[in-house]
């Protein structure tokens, strides 16, 4: 088994823990909807995310830039391919593990100081459509701020770097203080600086998992707070 197919597999089955021990995930799981269909939940989002960016994660050396660093595994992950992982939060450091070499930031990103064209890879995994959403992780109100930080990303990296990203899409909306959710007006200012270099879109439509789906299923897709479509993507300044 390579390292990748580790990291993967590793992944996946940690966020299947992960997903199951969340409230927010789970705030219907189990109900029906007035039409008799079960009504959609995010359980099964991490999987996807985690995997896909794992499995695009650049392989060191290099400088990774890991946007959102949560619970700390995709900068390990970076980290164990051989990178030196940077890892930048709004909380303070609150990993399960000791003794790994990411260098930790905490603040606004938007605020915060770093070299331009300075990374080989940023990993944004569902974290950009939470800032400037005030009231959940401590993020400032700022209409735009996802729109900023995106555009600054994209000085960050160096000659033949990408971004892998993971996002809601759907209808457009924004579902304060959870999240934003990227249609056709929103996804296109959001990569306006991007080019998208590979792509996949994943829904819940008869069942309670998620499948594969096109692009314009996708983004027609009806989200909520509790829900949404997911677009996976790897993308590189323009």
């Amino acid at each position: 088994m390579t390292a990748k197919e580790f990291l993967v597999r590793a992944t996946a089955s940690a966020g299947w823990h992960l997903t199951r021990l969340s409230t927010r995930l789970q705030t219907h799981q189990g109900s029906t909807a007035s039409n008799g269909r079960h009504e959609r939940t995010l359980v099964g989002e991490r999987d996807l995310e985690w995997a896909w960016t794992l499995a695009h994660v650049h392989r060191g050396p290099g400088r990774v830039l890991d946007f959102g660093s949560g619970n700390g595994m995709l900068a390990l992950g970076a980290s164990f391919s051989g990178n030196h992982a940077v890892a930048v939060d709004l909380e303070h450091e609150q990993y399960l593990f000791r003794g790994h070499e990411i260098e930790y930031v905490q603040g606004d990103f938007n605020e915060l100081d770093f070299k331009p064209a300075s990374f080989d890879q940023i990993l944004n995994c569902s974290s950009i459509e939470h800032v400037g959403l005030a009231g959940r992780y401590g993020s400032p109100d700022d209409q735009d701020g996802d729109l900023r930080a995106m555009a600054k990303m994209a000085g960050l990296l160096r000659p033949g770097g990408d971004m892998v990203l993971s996002i809601p899409v759907g209808r457009d909306a924004v579902y304060s203080p959870w999240h934003r959710v990227y249609g056709e007006e929103r996804l296109p200012q959001l990569l306006e600086r991007w080019d998208v270099a590979e792509e996949s879109y994943w829904a819940k439509r008869d069942t309670e998992k998620y499948e594969p789906v096109t692009r314009e299923q996708a983004l027609a897709d009806h989200g909520s707070a509790t829900y949404y479509a997911l677009g996976l993507y790897v993308v590189t300044p323009q």
